[in-house]
């Protein structure tokens, strides 16, 4: 038993099975899934809150010089024509030069692409671009707002690539309202037009780009540097967890051994103590027979029959070590858990006659039948070595019940008696080979029931208290039945 439990704990904490680290794996992909997600996230926020940044530059930048621009054309150019009376007709070349000096005249050395004032009627009186002079501003929100509303608005767009610029060029539009001057407060004079300014915003728009793919790369970078750190950590922290495993195993093995040799040791004392007793009272009543020259009829009745008895106690302590020492591999037939313990029952009769035993069996009632796939035999012995252990420490009579509890996924049986119980120092014990409380037992019934009911997939458990009995229960994996 102590080498199979050995077996199961080599296999519990073999790393090459489990995964050690798999957990730490798991969190270490997930977290850095997250920390990309989380990066990519804050790539997009910050990429965002950069463009929203910069046109917000452009836009007060544009907004100063739509004010300043608007100003002077006003005072420079518009003004002076309404003072004298002249309408404002910038197809006549005098005017048309007049405003064109004005307005390059306030540009000159600022990174202004274009300008255009847009009428009323939505018409191009002048822009830089001279090819757009006399044509009509096409359907545009920004000019509907700052003509209608007086409401100044920013875009940035971007422009035509070149086979020499990839990224293309970016530029920011802003429309702000011309308006007529009304004594100091000439803001709030009448819009008689849209100036629309065009900046060229490629080198911050490219900048803030080049900004946040090195903030990108850099993430990445240290988040790619981690994994394979932590990576390396882990595949070392394996190995040597593996290392140290194999040293546990190879010393498990040594104790094992140890632990198998002490038992054959404890074994071959034990059979030896065993079998030495009923073979000196065999020897010793043959030799009274032997040495009698006429002994009676009785007394040769008397020691034949002891002889018998012992040898009979003699072929049992033999086929308990070797049920013990040679398990059979159970058989998996279709059984009835009644008709195993009816054939105990019987086989027992005698005993519970004789030692005035009270025995009651009970079915639970269940929509289930008592049906298991298993060993017959086998069972009928585990089942067997569980009775006669009860009967053992019930002197002067008593009870066993047993009880069946068919349900869904197995069948339970209770083996409860009101015998003498069993010490609680001793519980745990009563499974191990060679333990026992009796003189004339092996210490063998329960460690031999143990690995029937765990060849037959099965679970064995005992409660007890010192002077109010013992409870075993088996639990064994439900068969299919044909009934069901």
């Amino acid at each position: 038993m102590s080498g199979n439990n050995t077996k199961s704990a080599l296999k519990r904490s073999t790393p090459k099975e489990v995964g050690p680290f798999r957990l730490l794996k798991y969190f270490i992909i997930s977290g850095f899934a997250v920390i990309a997600a989380v990066t990519l996230l804050l790539g997009a926020f910050l990429y965002t809150r950069s463009v929203d940044t910069l046109l917000k530059g452009a836009e007060n930048y544009a907004r100063l010089l739509a004010e300043n621009l608007n100003y002077n054309i006003f005072v420079g150019f518009y003004a002076p024509l309404k003072a004298r009376g002249i309408t404002m007709d910038l197809r006549k070349w005098d005017q048309f030069g007049a405003l064109d000096s004005l307005i390059k005249d306030f540009t000159y050395g600022l990174r202004i692409d274009r300008i255009k004032i847009i009428d009323k009627n939505r018409k191009i009186v002048y822009s830089t671009d001279y090819d757009l002079i006399g044509k009509y501003e096409p359907p545009n929100q920004a000019v509907d707002e700052a003509l209608l509303n007086g409401k100044d608005q920013t875009k940035i767009r971007q422009g035509k690539r070149s086979a020499t610029n990839w990224y293309g060029v970016w530029q920011a539009d802003t429309y702000y309202p011309l308006r007529e001057g009304t004594g100091n407060y000439w803001m709030l004079g009448a819009i008689y037009g849209v100036i629309q300014i065009t900046q060229d915003v490629t080198d911050q728009y490219v900048n803030v780009q080049r900004y946040i793919v090195i903030i990108l790369l850099v993430a990445s970078g240290l988040m790619a540097f981690l994994f394979v750190t932590l990576t390396l950590i882990v595949r070392r922290g394996e190995r040597i967890l593996i290392e140290r495993a194999e040293e546990q195993k190879r010393l498990e093995d040594k104790l094992q051994q140890s632990e198998k040799l002490a038992s054959i040791g404890q074994m071959v004392a034990t059979i030896a103590h065993e079998i030495r007793n009923p073979l000196g009272i065999i020897r010793s009543s043959a030799e009274v027979l032997v040495n009698k020259a006429n002994p009676d009829i009785s007394k040769i009745k008397r020691f034949s029959n002891i002889i018998l008895e012992e040898a009979t106690r003699l072929s049992l302590i033999l086929t308990d070590f070797l049920d013990f020492a040679r398990p059979k591999s159970p058989a998996s037939d279709p059984l009835d858990v009644r008709d195993i313990v009816t054939r105990v029952r019987n086989i027992l009769e005698h005993e519970i006659v004789s030692k005035k035993i009270s025995w009651t069996e009970n079915v639970v009632e269940s929509e289930f039948e008592p049906i298991i796939l298993g060993d017959s035999d086998l069972l009928y012995q585990a089942f067997l070595n569980i009775a006669m252990n009860a009967f053992e420490f019930m002197d002067e009579g008593g009870s066993l019940d047993i009880t069946i509890k068919p349900e869904e996924s197995n069948v339970e049986i209770i083996f409860s008696d009101d015998g003498q119980g069993i010490k609680k120092e001793n519980l745990h014990k009563i499974f191990i080979p060679f333990f026992t409380t009796n003189q004339m037992g092996t210490g063998l019934g329960l460690a031999v029931v143990h690995n029937i009911i765990t060849a037959h997939n099965g679970e064995i458990s005992v409660k007890s208290d010192e002077g109010e009995g013992a409870v075993f229960t088996i639990i064994l994996p439900r068969g299919i039945d044909d009934r069901d």
